[in-house]
């Protein structure tokens, strides 16, 4: 089984693409899209009700957790064997599952480069393609590379199940989800890098990552590689 894991807030602007993107590339059996809302005040659940999919299961918020420890709840709702993470307003492209579902049959996580998507104009209603990914983040192997300067995008991993075994629960005070998986996965099983680009990944002002430069201060950055260094050990 497939599972794809998606946190929501407030993301309707984008959301009813990303979803018929992933939709139309997963078997009609087989396959899940968890989305783990974190109490979205807009449009976003109402357009994924909208699609009328059974494949698509809404896990309502009981609290805000913020995205590091919602997309944690979808992970442990997810019931496949494989896990794709998705963010809530990019667009997969054509080929995506397949390449990658073929590239895990020799690893246990596949990262992948993707296009960077940003607006053409300032109220955001077309958008081009502006560079890859790998320009400002290229992927590097090995824990200690990893723990001091994250490589791994959640939008362009997958991964098998046992890598969720060793991660799971997540420790407290993560930088990322994303960072964090790519660290169990350098220590414990074998990571794949693919250099072509699956993923159009759209740039804007409300995203929850900061690709180019993190608005995190200094203090706070030793203090979370710290942090991940107790957990890693």
């Amino acid at each position: 089984m497939i599972s794809v894991c998606m946190a929501t807030y407030n993301g309707g602007k984008f959301i009813r693409e990303q979803l018929e993107s992933i939709l139309s590339q997963l078997p009609l059996a087989g396959a899940e899209i968890v989305i783990a809302d974190d109490g979205s005040t807009d449009d976003t659940l109402a357009v994924v009700e909208s699609l009328g999919d059974a494949r698509i299961r809404v896990l309502r918020a009981e609290k805000h957790l913020g995205v590091i420890y919602n997309y944690e709840r979808a992970l442990q709702a997810s019931k496949g064997e494989i896990i794709f993470l998705a963010d809530q307003d990019d667009i997969w492209l054509p080929g995506k599952v397949e390449k990658v579902l073929a590239a895990l049959n020799d690893a246990d996580l596949v990262i992948h480069d993707a296009w960077m998507l940003r607006p053409s104009d300032s109220q955001e209603s077309s958008w081009t393609r502006s560079g890859k990914l790998s320009d400002v983040r290229a992927y590097r192997s090995g824990v200690v590379a990893n723990w001091w300067k994250n490589a791994f995008t959640g939008c362009c991993m997958a991964f098998r199940r046992s890598i969720l075994d060793k991660a799971l629960p997540f420790p407290k005070n993560l930088p990322m989800h994303d960072q964090w998986l790519g660290l169990v996965a350098e220590k414990n099983f074998k990571v794949k890098s693919m250099e072509e680009q699956l993923v159009e990944y759209r740039q804007h002002s409300t995203n929850a990552t900061h690709i180019e430069k993190s608005p995190a201060g200094i203090l706070q950055k030793i203090k979370w590689r710290l942090d991940l260094l107790k957990a890693v050990i």
